[in-house]
């Protein structure tokens, strides 16, 4: 069976079962420390990212501007065998998680607080009386947070973006870090062009360093030229990795990393068995003034 049609079939059966619920409210769940939370999800509302300042930074927990390590990985809801092996190993040594399809199930929460991750999940729908969407781990806590929530045109199931900011080390900038699961299943281009547009209002309104990752569908030529043209005005550099292990549909890569005013030290894509998706893993440093 072809990827493209599995997940079809995939998404069609979860619709029709009992597995699914989309809950009526946008809500996230969050984790600092020990403490965990559930509330309404901050929505990305430019005015309140305007208003977001770095109080005594002197003070915070900050990311260490000289390298940092992010992985970026769909882990298809941690359904596979062999997942909670693969994660333990894939980010035990990594800054920052964007993980696409996280399942908060009570082994990945386990994993996460192994590790001592602060993490964010921004909540697509809940599977199998498990919230299911975008997650964000980072080794310090965000200075800002905010998400939105879109539904694919054809099967009514959400796919949420996740944004999330950190102070950089010996320095007053800040690192913007958008974590994104794309519409996958429509005839035109036109809703995956609205989810985008709706992520390029936030990403504009940051004047420094951003990371833009995730499992972004761009599953065909049109698609990977509405993500050329936001790379273009946002001047996004998309990560390239030596060996071409992605997920290709149609023949596209479909998870993509892009940065901005940060250099790239290392890259590589990791294969797997337990999704569909192979993790991206990239260490990063704040690029030189100049």
């Amino acid at each position: 069976m072809s990827k493209p049609f599995f997940h079809i079939t995939f998404f069609v059966l979860l619709v029709l079962s009992a597995c699914v619920s989309i809950p009526s409210q946008h809500l996230t769940v969050s984790q600092r420390g020990g403490y965990s939370s559930a509330q309404e999800a901050n929505e990305c509302d430019i005015d309140r990212y305007k208003n977001t300042l770095r109080t005594d930074p002197a003070q915070q927990p900050e990311l260490d501007s000289r390298e940092f390590r992010i992985l970026t990985w769909n882990m298809f809801k941690g359904i596979n065998e062999g997942w909670q092996e693969d994660f333990e190993n894939l980010t035990a040594s990594y800054d920052i998680l964007t993980i696409q399809e996280a399942r908060l199930s009570h082994d990945l929460r386990e994993l996460l607080k192994k590790d001592h991750y602060n993490w964010d999940i921004s909540i697509a729908f809940t599977y199998n009386g498990k919230e299911t969407g975008v997650l964000t781990a980072s080794r310090i806590a965000p200075d800002f947070t905010c998400t939105f929530r879109v539904k694919e045109p054809l099967f009514s199931l959400p796919k949420t973006a996740l944004v999330t900011m950190y102070p950089l080390s010996d320095t007053d900038r800040t690192l913007m870090v958008v974590n994104i699961h794309s519409i996958n299943f429509t005839i035109g281009t036109g809703s995956f062009t609205t989810q985008l547009q709706k992520v390029e209002n936030i990403m504009s309104q940051h004047n420094g360093p951003l990371i833009f990752s995730g499992d972004i569908n761009t599953w065909s030529s049109k698609r990977m030229a509405i993500l050329k043209g936001l790379s273009v005005r946002l001047d996004l550099k998309a990560v390239s990795f030596d060996k071409h292990e992605r997920t290709r549909v149609f023949g596209h890569e479909i998870d993509h990393i892009y940065y901005r005013e940060l250099t790239v030290t290392d890259a590589a894509v990791i294969k797997v068995t337990s999704s569909d998706h192979n993790p991206m893993l990239v260490s990063f440093s704040l690029e030189e003034p100049g």
